[in-house]
């Protein structure tokens, strides 16, 4: 192999390093989380013939509908991800699940599952933010001292971030995947960013496995692993009940928004990550879709549709299973229109 090509090799390996720890718009996994700066979604590279292919593809699977409508606009145009939307309220969503918002820049939002045993979180919250998913929790009924797991779609700051609290102050054991342990406690820490201490990951609790579900109270919660934003990020299916009818909600805990500062690689495992879910998600009949970053499907519209929905009236939160799919088929679509205005990456020549 040449110099220039392992040169080049080291390189590419390096910023994949980089892009895994720091994520996206200033996403950190041993470090401050949240979103700095301003942030895209599609690069903004010129389209060509093969890019304008999946953006047409994707614009034809969403049609008029809204909330596919919205996902199309949002991953296959140039969005700033990192514009603050609305604050959001806490509230129960279903029987036995609750938004819980945790910052409108990225719009992160916990979820608690509340069972007979205690509660399950996903996710944490943003750094600064504790105290605040604390008070929520407890606006709407929850007891955060019935926190029994805190289950992490992957291992950024702004996911993880109240994690330690609760260790520390009710004894809740935090799970992640062996990869994202691995992010939140590398072998060598990066440095501190300007005069901010790195933040503090949670202790390592539990290692969450795909086929290996987490159980508490009659409720389970199905592990699916879908690397791509991080090395070890997860996905997360299970039951959730509306006036007592049982439907199936998904998490997709690994959303890449940054498409254009993620390398090529990483892009094509993100899109076996999307296939390899939906083939889940399709035999387990999920009809609900909630995000932990609610950006692109419209929640802060849905959970004000909650607030004001009358007895009878659907839940917003539903989504047919067909839906469901394409919905995430959408964003595959989009991610394949940002690798096709990427420049061939030429075949090695000799050694």
């Amino acid at each position: 192999m040449s110099r220039t090509i392992k040169t080049c090799a080291v390189l590419c390996f390096v910023v994949y390093a980089c892009i895994s720890v720091f994520g996206q718009g200033g996403e950190r996994g041993r470090g401050g989380g949240g979103a700095g700066g301003r942030g895209g979604t599609a690069s903004a590279l010129p389209d060509n013939p093969q890019s304008l292919q999946h953006i047409d593809a994707a614009k034809k699977l969403a049609g008029n509908d809204p909330v596919l409508m919205t996902a199309e606009s949002f991953f296959c145009t140039v969005t700033d991800f990192n514009k603050p939307g609305p604050e959001l309220e806490p509230m129960k969503v279903f029987d036995n699940l609750y938004a819980i918002p945790s910052s409108p820049v990225q719009q992160t939002t916990v979820w608690a599952i509340n069972t007979r045993d205690g509660i399950i979180l996903i996710d944490s919250g943003q750094q600064g933010r504790t105290e605040a998913i604390v008070a929520e929790l407890q606006k709407v009924g929850l007891d955060p001292a019935k926190v029994k797991y805190i289950l992490l779609g992957h291992g950024h700051g702004d996911h993880f971030a109240g994690a330690p609290y609760f260790q520390e102050h009710y004894g809740t054991k935090v799970g992640a995947s062996a990869k994202d342990w691995d992010l939140m406690w590398p072998a060598n820490p990066p440095p501190a960013r300007g005069n901010n201490p790195p933040q503090q990951p949670p202790k390592r609790d539990l290692v969450l496995e795909e086929g290996k579900p987490i159980t508490l109270g009659g409720e389970t919660v199905n592990i699916v692993n879908i690397p791509g934003h991080t090395p070890g990020s997860l996905a997360f299916i299970f039951e959730v009940r509306d006036n007592g009818k049982k439907h199936v909600a998904g998490l997709y805990g690994g959303t890449i928004m940054a498409e254009g500062g993620i390398p090529t690689e990483g892009l094509k495992q993100y899109i076996q990550s999307i296939n390899h879910y939906l083939e889940i998600a399709k035999k387990m009949h999920v009809d609900v879709e909630i995000q932990n970053h609610a950006l692109f499907d419209d929640t802060p519209g849905r959970l004000e549709r909650v607030k004001a929905r009358k007895p009878g009236e659907p839940n917003p939160f539903l989504m047919p299973t067909a839906k469901y799919v394409t919905f995430w088929n959408v964003v595959s679509e989009c991610i394949q229109a940002e690798l096709a205005k990427r420049p061939a990456t030429p075949a090695p020549s000799g050694n």
